[in-house]
């Protein structure tokens, strides 16, 4: 979900679409948080799981590894305070978007002055 909106974010005019194997009834609420810490908002959105996009073509297929993955669901909410929670959430969010905008940047801006 963040990386969905954070490249929507950079051009509206994309078409991206968000999806996992196993996604969660419901958005995260601290990644709503910490994405509203940057001004996107995506308290509405809900989780896919990628069957509902299969067959579809696409130019892109951007998939976030199982590191991320890992860093999420290794958070011991349990243990951790709430400003422990939203740090880590933030670092999360921050190489999300590092990654994103160097592919932005990279290969789409690229493309779009080559054709």
């Amino acid at each position: 979900m963040m990386a969905e909106a954070i490249l929507k974010d950079m051009d509206i005019s994309l078409d991206v679409f968000s999806a996992g194997l196993h996604p969660e009834p419901e958005v995260d609420p601290f990644a709503v948080q910490v994405m509203h810490e940057i001004g996107i908002d995506i308290s509405t959105n809900e989780p896919a799981n990628f069957q509902k996009f299969e067959g579809m073509q696409v130019d892109y297929l951007i998939t976030l590894c199982e590191g991320t993955k890992d860093k999420i669901t290794s958070i011991n909410k349990t243990n951790c305070s709430e400003e422990e929670i939203v740090y880590m959430y933030r670092n999360i969010r921050d190489e999300i978007k590092n990654e994103l905008e160097y592919f932005f940047s990279r290969i789409l801006e690229r493309e779009a002055k080559m054709g």
